[in-house]
């Protein structure tokens, strides 16, 4: 299994999941689609991993590291490919939960914006297995994600933010600031900058940005 996000979220099985789908990315994906996702302003690259087949971002707040980190936002690119993208989240629920002492999700729900299949879903994991860590990552106690993927003409593109901490107390749900924490995924979309029947809401805000 290849590990792309070195976080314990949903990126460590992307590209696996892409294969046991049986999806081959056919190329680099062509200019004109653009994945805007509202990056907390302040927060910084921390990691960034390029294949032709794949790409993923890791952004994280000031004075946290992708081996020991409590919020974390992910983008992956996998040019060429094309997969059901409920059926994407299926398989990445269930192999999230896999390694969980308990876990739980909400959705997959499935969606059409801009003319795009979008599925959205979070999970929560519960004392996840130390084997499913990355080397040198500190493992906490619970871990949740927001997850989104998206079909594009030219490619699937995920977003995920996860949260990481032993403090159920301090989960993003539970925080006055939930709303936000979980638009950062639930309203990341997918452009084509030369269609205006594609044209995003979100064109113009600060934020993040794919190519």
């Amino acid at each position: 299994m290849v590990r792309g996000c070195r976080g314990l979220g949903a990126g460590r099985w992307g590209w696996a999941l892409l294969a046991f789908l049986g999806v081959l990315p056919a190329g680099p994906a062509l200019a004109g689609e653009q994945l805007f996702v509202a990056v907390p302003g302040n927060w910084e690259e921390a990691w960034r991993h390029e294949t032709p087949q794949q790409v993923i971002v890791e952004y994280l707040p000031p004075g946290t590291t992708v081996t020991d980190w409590t919020d974390m936002v992910t983008t992956q690119e996998f040019p060429g490919a094309h997969v059901d993208v409920l059926q994407y989240l299926d398989k990445v629920a269930a192999a999230f939960g896999a390694g969980c002492k308990a876990a739980r999700h909400e959705g997959p729900r499935a969606s059409t914006e801009n003319g795009y299949d979008v599925a959205l879903a979070y999970l929560e994991c519960r004392e996840p297995d130390p084997s499913k860590a990355a080397p040198g990552v500190v493992l906490k106690s619970v871990e949740f994600l927001a997850i989104k993927a998206i079909q594009g003409l030219k490619g699937l593109h995920v977003v995920q933010r996860a949260w990481h901490g032993d403090d159920p107390a301090q989960h993003p749900l539970q925080s006055a600031n939930a709303k936000d924490w979980v638009a950062v995924v639930r309203d990341a979309e997918l452009c084509d900058l030369a269609d205006t029947s594609r044209t995003c809401r979100t064109v113009g805000r600060t934020g993040g940005l794919t190519q």
